[in-house]
């Protein structure tokens, strides 16, 4: 049986990769997986466990300050 991590990070390109290693390392969220999509808009984030998916950076930082507590 697979294994998902807790959070699925898909991004556009190599800037957005970096922006979203970024703000992962700056929440301290470790259970997370980056993903490199070219098909993408901008980006998305797919949180496993309350289904929720954020889409756009912004969207994504604010969706893990209010997750983390941390602003």
């Amino acid at each position: 049986m697979a294994s998902f991590p807790r959070f699925l990070f898909r991004v556009k390109d190599r800037y957005i990769e970096e922006e979203a290693k970024k703000m992962v390392e700056a929440f301290g969220i470790k259970d997370i997986e980056i993903r490199r999509d070219d098909t993408i808009k901008d980006a998305w984030l797919e949180d496993n466990v309350v289904l929720k998916t954020t889409y756009g950076l912004d969207d994504i930082r604010e969706y893990l300050e209010e997750l983390t507590g941390k602003k």
